[in-house]
């Protein structure tokens, strides 16, 4: 997650802007792997702060980014729109960092069940991922779980 460090220092207030929804579309993404078994776990919601964190993001910032994309991932019908968003920003190599992210909440309750890995496998393909990051990505997290 390397390019998360440097990812939203910005001056420009259109960057700052695009920045923004770079992050609602991570958080976004996030929030709808942590809802795919129906609960929305402590741990799930401890392993999106990190994430986040990582982003350089304060933490009053994160409440308020994880709260305004709560309330909005109920209006939301399609991740479409935050796949689009991430893909006309993000390169191949940010994508997967995404996708590690997600992966994180999906392991961070103990119990990856099948409705989160289908919802990731979605946003694998959504994001023009190749199969082996996915596999390599899940791997990667079961192991260290």
């Amino acid at each position: 997650m390397k390019f998360f460090k440097n990812l939203f220092k910005t001056e420009d207030s259109e960057a700052e802007s695009k920045d923004n929804s770079i992050q609602k579309s991570i958080c976004s993404l996030m929030i709808e792997v942590a809802y795919a078994d129906n609960q929305l776990d402590e741990s799930e919601l401890k392993a999106m702060a990190n994430s986040l964190s990582k982003l350089d993001i304060q933490q009053e910032e994160i409440r308020e980014i994880v709260d305004e994309t709560l309330a909005k991932s109920k209006e939301s019908i399609s991740f479409y729109e935050h796949t689009r968003i991430l893909n006309d920003q993000l390169d191949y190599d940010q994508k997967k960092d995404v996708l590690n992210s997600v992966w994180s909440i999906a392991f961070a309750d103990g119990q990856m069940n099948k409705h989160e890995e289908h919802l990731i496998r979605r946003i694998a393909d959504l994001l023009y991922l190749n199969h082996k990051d996915f596999i390599n990505s899940k791997l990667d997290h079961k192991n260290n779980e």
